[in-house]
């Protein structure tokens, strides 16, 4: 099964992804990048579910939201429809986005370029670069191979086939992309360790650990 194929499936389960802990935390650490959202045009670069640009636009941001998912797309319609919020969806390939370039003052995407290649990273952040207005600020959240929770639950769902998510590479930096994308690599920064604790859903019997780990 192909990456877009296993996005639509992942997309096409009964009801919408809920807030979570998770979604707190980049919530959170978007703000302390950029401050309030209002007034801000924000595009997320494969935007999933759209929960976290959903809570973006009810606070007063403009969002366009891109993902080359037609189920990930409607989920998030439907989702912005119940909440009266308003916001631009895109059905496209982040690699090549339909937008003006410098057309966004933030742009940022959450648990994406780790599907992709290297040189298909390169060319994400370089149209992530391309429409975002001089002086905005460009953001990557993604998963932390260094992260030893995440790791060894990845590492047990994939050896017993119940890893859901396809192609999966975590980093240690994004140094060398944004370089290679002609971005100035500003700050990385390590979030949500608690929360990777959720990995451990896969490896049996783990409960105890997760929660001794959890306590410590």
């Amino acid at each position: 099964m192909n990456q877009r194929a296993i996005w639509d499936a992942i997309w096409s389960k009964p009801g919408h992804p809920e807030w979570d802990p998770l979604s707190e935390q980049i919530y959170l650490t978007l703000l302390r990048e950029y401050g309030s959202p209002a007034g801000l045009k924000i595009l997320e670069a494969g935007s999933g579910s759209g929960r976290i640009s959903l809570r973006l636009a009810c606070n007063g941001a403009s969002v366009i939201l891109v993902d080359y998912s037609e189920k990930a797309i409607l989920l998030a319609q439907e989702a912005f429809k119940a909440k009266d919020c308003s916001a631009e969806f895109i059905l496209a390939d982040i690699t090549e986005l339909p937008l003006a370039d410098q057309s966004v003052d933030i742009s940022w995407n959450s648990g994406v370029l780790e599907h992709f290649s290297t040189s298909q990273q390169i060319e994400v952040l370089k149209e992530m670069k391309r429409v975002t207005k001089q002086g905005g600020k460009i953001i990557s959240f993604n998963p932390n191979a260094r992260c030893l929770p995440y790791r060894v639950g990845k590492y047990v769902a994939e050896i017993t086939g119940s890893w859901p998510y396809g192609i999966e590479n975590p980093v240690t930096t994004l140094s060398a992309i944004c370089e290679k994308a002609g971005i100035r690599l500003e700050k990385e920064y390590s979030i949500a360790l608690v929360e990777s604790l959720d990995f451990l859903c896969f490896v049996p019997n783990s409960g105890y650990v997760r929660s001794a780990m959890e306590t410590f």
